[in-house]
């Protein structure tokens, strides 16, 4: 959707510095499987008409369990999905609203391999981010699955955002 594998990887490991001393704190970008964030993703899937809900909820719950990072707090951008980014003719231009940054676990940035990038590409970011272990990567895709719940319920009056949850649904479970 619109961005480069290679861009997209360097991108997120400069913005994935030690975040040190004073530093935001995002209540949303907490622990992604705490219990308010559970009980709200099951509740919100639960109820949604979405073709594909029952089969994110199997799926949320499959991933809920992954270990927490043990890891330093980290910078992260908080809201990375493809309406964030813009891309020129010679690849990836800028990227947008930093009204999410926070610290905390990275993968809250790397659900961006499900909400941005079709099948290929996914595999070649996953190869260019070295040092991500295989739990980050599952939180991660857990993080999409909170994403695409989102998307999938309360954006039928934002065609672009809609769009890019539907591409997350396929990616997560097509993938």
């Amino acid at each position: 959707m619109g961005q480069r594998p290679a861009e997209a990887g360097r991108t997120v490991v400069r913005a994935h510095a030690q975040a040190r001393g004073r530093r935001p704190a995002h209540r949303e970008r907490a622990a992604m499987a705490s219990r308010d964030r559970h009980a709200r993703i099951v509740e919100r899937l639960t109820e949604s008409s979405h073709p594909r809900a029952a089969e994110l909820l199997d799926l949320w719950n499959s991933l809920v369990d992954t270990p927490a990072w043990k890891g330093p707090a980290l910078w992260l951008h908080g809201d990375r999905h493809p309406a964030n980014v813009l891309v020129g003719d010679t690849g990836l231009a800028a990227v947008l609203d930093f009204g999410d940054l926070t610290s905390g676990d990275p993968a809250t940035d790397l659900a961006t391999a499900w909400t941005t990038f079709g099948p290929e590409d996914h595999a070649r970011l996953r190869d260019r981010i070295t040092g991500v272990d295989d739990h980050t990567w599952c939180r991660a895709r857990a993080w999409a699955v909170v994403y695409a719940s989102v998307l999938i319920t309360t954006t039928d009056d934002h065609p672009l955002l809609a769009a890019i949850g539907e591409h997350t649904v396929v990616r997560l479970l097509d993938h």
